[in-house]
């Protein structure tokens, strides 16, 4: 039985309640397979989301969450009381934690929309939204004495789109997965981007995007950045 991503519908949904379809133990952790989830796993350079699954009579704490074959496994341990295979529980996603993740992710690719605005035309790569060292990489060219000059531009940009506070919206390719995943473009304004992650409602959800320094190797640029 899969598991319902609520995830990819409602990304700001942070509670629901799910059951219990399966428990399982493994080096030393409980797993939880749930009927459905709001829990982000692991992926896409987003980080899993912790957090807690309560029932009636016990508590669950999140540790990490990871996507295996088409169902979510929420992994950590009881902390209080039991928890059983088919009870109903509630999930709460860690707020402050999940929010951070959220803005990284999303400032992320708005480094793509701000490049594409500056008429900058390299080929987006790898991103890392983790609050250590967050980055997004681009197959490019940058001579050492530009980089200045546009890492300048370039924070300047990110943060005029943030205030031009696009909306987010979510276009889902009809009958379309990928491992499973139902596959979607979420947008900015009229931007796409095919991502699975959790972005912001509006880009003045971000707050203030830093620069923090660009670098290019082997032709790919990397650029790190931070939210306020």
């Amino acid at each position: 039985m899969n598991t319902k991503l609520l995830y990819m519908h409602d990304m700001q949904a942070l509670s629901c309640d799910a059951k219990i379809n399966r428990i399982e133990e493994r080096k030393g952790k409980i797993i939880l397979i749930l009927d459905q989830t709001v829990f982000y796993p692991q992926g896409g350079g987003q980080p899993a989301d912790r957090g807690l699954i309560n029932s009636e009579n016990g508590t669950f704490r999140v540790e990490h969450v990871q996507y295996v074959g088409e169902n979510i496994e929420h992994i950590g341990v009881v902390i209080n009381g039991d928890i059983d295979v088919g009870e109903v529980v509630t999930c709460q996603v860690s707020e402050t934690e999940r929010n951070l993740h959220t803005r990284l992710h999303s400032a992320g690719h708005l480094i793509d929309l701000a490049l594409q605005k500056l008429e900058i035309d390299w080929i987006p790569g790898k991103g890392f939204h983790f609050p250590a060292g967050s980055y997004v990489e681009y197959s490019g060219i940058i001579q050492a004495e530009e980089k200045e000059g546009v890492i300048s531009k370039l924070e300047l940009m990110c943060n005029e789109l943030v205030q031009e506070n696009y909306q987010t919206s979510i276009v889902f390719d009809e009958n379309k997965t990928q491992g499973g995943k139902p596959l979607r473009t979420v947008y900015y304004g009229d931007f796409g981007i095919k991502c699975g992650g959790t972005h912001v409602s509006k880009l003045s959800e971000i707050g203030k995007i830093v620069i923090r320094k660009m670098k290019c190797k082997k032709g790919i640029v990397r650029i790190s950045y931070r939210v306020e």
